[in-house]
């Protein structure tokens, strides 16, 4: 009987150290942000989403865009949240979004960094940051 659950004991503890090959790949950094300086609207547009094909922007986090000026230009407003952003929506898939756009006064082009969350169907990631830099 102590054989038959010593084996037991190992061949539970040997399987919960080995990796689960059904473990989700991180949503970690799955998200990209794009900047584009419209000189004739005077306007720096700022686009927000997911990597790839089903990774969506979390709508119910408070996105944060940091923007700092290139020299020489000057922009409307430095700070961008979540209600500033104007939403793609994602079919029948409450809370995400296909794609975030902040728009903001300008005179010039602007860098800076977003920090979001990004989901699939299943799961959500930690939030993240990422930086741009408009052309």
């Amino acid at each position: 009987m102590k054989i038959r659950f010593a084996v037991a004991a190992l061949a539970l503890g040997s399987a919960a150290m080995m990796p689960s090959a059904l473990a989700e790949e991180s949503l970690d950094g799955k998200g990209t942000v794009t900047a584009a300086y419209d000189a004739s609207a005077k306007k720096l547009n700022i686009t927000i989403k997911g990597a790839s094909a089903g990774i969506y922007v979390n709508k119910d986090y408070p996105i944060k865009c940091t923007v700092k000026p290139k020299a020489g230009a000057t922009v409307d407003k430095t700070e961008l949240k979540k209600d500033d952003a104007t939403y793609e929506d994602a079919p029948n898939k409450p809370g995400k979004a296909n794609k975030a756009t902040f728009s903001v006064g300008a005179t010039g082009g602007a860098e800076g960094s977003c920090k979001m969350v990004v989901c699939t169907d299943s799961a959500c990631s930690a939030p993240f940051s990422v930086n741009f830099a408009s052309p």
